[in-house]
């Protein structure tokens, strides 16, 4: 079994990003910025109203942001391969790692929803009712199960961007990858989630407000709507680059890749 250090993969991702920001930053601003700038102007589908081509941009802006993750990871682990090669991969991979995503979701509403069942039977949470929120306590709930979840889940990225195999063998080489480590990526995995609540109530308190004090109201097409969503994107594809950084790192130490190099090539030709 090999070690896991998180500080020493927070490490060498810092050194990846700062060595190669540049590259890293173009294949996030294609896939993951230029998605969510298109989506905030069609308008995001929040409800039974929402446009077929809202869903569509919708469902091809998570497709992307995958596709970058894929890249990205591939690009972090090295051995130089071509920006294009790992954009390639990227769209290669992202239908197997969709499955397991769908799959474990899945899994994770099915828990969650006999878990309310139980705590309900037993008088300890409400179950949510038509045409109302649901309750706090089944939001919670459903994050932390996504967490659990997910603490494993990550690793399928990096594995998708240098490993080959069907969604089955994706998951299990994450398990094997995961065995023994559970606790420490659960605790990387949750910090992941806070840092993204936070930053994601910072932009919409401070950056929000603001625009709609002097744009007005971001609906689909108007100028408001555009600037939420160019600082949405660029937010979310700073995340993604260092999520995906440090998720290559873990990758390398749980996989015994030892010093594997981490650089990216300087031309995406």
């Amino acid at each position: 079994m090999n070690g896991l250090s998180i500080s020493r993969a927070w490490d060498e991702a810092k050194a990846t990003i700062a060595r190669e920001g540049q590259l890293l930053a173009a294949v996030a601003l294609a896939l993951v910025v230029l998605p969510q700038i298109i989506l905030a102007v069609v308008g995001v589908p929040t409800d039974m109203q929402a446009t077929p081509v809202s869903q569509l941009v919708y469902i091809a802006a998570v497709l992307l942001g995958f596709v970058a993750e894929i890249a990205l990871n591939r690009l972090a682990i090295g051995p130089s391969v071509r920006v294009a090669d790992a954009i390639a991969q990227g769209f290669a991979r992202v239908l197997p790692v969709f499955i397991v995503l769908a799959v474990v979701m899945l899994v994770v509403a099915i828990v969650a929803v006999l878990l309310a069942l139980l705590l309900a039977a037993a008088g300890m949470g409400v179950l949510p009712s038509a045409g109302r929120a649901p309750p706090a306590s089944l939001i919670l709930l459903l994050v932390l199960l996504t967490a659990l979840a997910t603490a494993i889940f990550q690793l399928v990225f990096p594995v998708a961007a240098m490993e080959t195999g069907n969604p089955v063998r994706l998951f299990v080489r994450a398990v094997q990858l995961a065995r023994g480590h559970y606790w420490r990526l659960l605790a990387f995995i949750l910090t992941v989630f806070v840092a993204l609540g936070v930053i994601a109530a910072a932009v919409q308190l401070g950056v929000g407000s603001v625009v709609l004090l002097v744009v007005g109201r971001p609906n689909p097409g108007s100028l408001s709507a555009l600037l939420l969503g160019l600082v949405a994107g660029a937010v979310q594809a700073v995340f993604t680059v260092i999520v995906a950084v440090m998720q290559a790192r873990i990758y390398v130490q749980l996989a015994g890749g030892g010093e594997a190099q981490a650089s990216v090539p300087s031309s995406g030709t």
